[in-house]
């Protein structure tokens, strides 16, 4: 079971009804697009985060940790938008020319980045206080009550577990190349990354067939009744 999944069906909010907690999150995320304040996104961020490490008890650490994934492609755009190139050099705070242009940043640049930055951290921090306290059960639960077309629900299901299945697989097999030393060299890693891709495709189809015919056993009607 991956870490975040394992902290979604163990953590002190699980048991709090579902649409509540999608209530919470959609009013976050509604508040930091509307608002242009940054107390408000840094007011936002601190209510989730205390819901999530000190309400919900989930590990600081991999808060912390799903954090990062996010962050960095942050702070890439931001630093993107920090630039403004310009064949005059107006508004400039600092810029340096390189053949005629001029290349630096502005007041409104800065501006600009740092309530793009705060109102986007709040945005996935109520996005995961959602994700970090409810179960994939649940999930199903609040789909269900918004009325999403079962079709795409089944899809979701499937595709749920086939992910744990895909990392099962993946995990036995590096493990077993592993104790054949298939990366040891540059080499050996290049086919051992080749036999794995080849080995996982044949074993998925095999657990596709096992799971339709263990659904066939059970009389599957086209619907997963959750």
């Amino acid at each position: 079971m991956l870490e975040i999944d394992k902290c979604a069906y163990l953590n002190n909010l699980k048991g709090v009804n579902p649409l509540t907690k999608v209530a919470v999150t959609c009013i976050g995320i509604i508040l930091s697009m509307l608002s242009h304040n940054i107390k408000v996104h840094i007011f936002i961020m601190a209510c989730m985060t205390i819901g999530i490490v000190f309400v919900a008890k989930i590990d600081i650490k991999l808060y912390i940790k799903c954090l990062k994934i996010p962050l960095v492609f942050l702070i890439m755009g931001i630093g993107l938008n920090l630039i403004n190139i310009s064949f005059e050099n107006k508004d400039y705070i600092y810029s340096i020319n390189v053949l005629g242009l001029y290349i630096g940043t502005t007041n409104f640049a800065i501006q600009s980045s740092i309530n793009i930055l705060s109102r986007a951290i709040s945005c996935i921090v109520s996005i995961y206080f959602f994700i970090l306290t409810t179960p994939f059960n649940q999930l199903i639960i609040v789909l269900k009550t918004l009325h999403i077309p079962h079709t795409l629900i089944e899809l979701m299901i499937l595709i749920y577990r086939f992910i744990f299945i895909f990392i099962e697989e993946v995990e036995e097999i590096y493990k077993s190349q592993q104790l054949k030393f298939g990366y040891t060299n540059l080499k050996t890693s290049y086919n051992s990354t080749a036999l794995l891709t080849k080995t996982l495709f044949f074993r998925m189809m095999k657990r596709y067939e096992d799971m339709s015919i263990s659904l066939d056993i059970k009389l599957y009607d086209g619907k997963f009744h959750v």
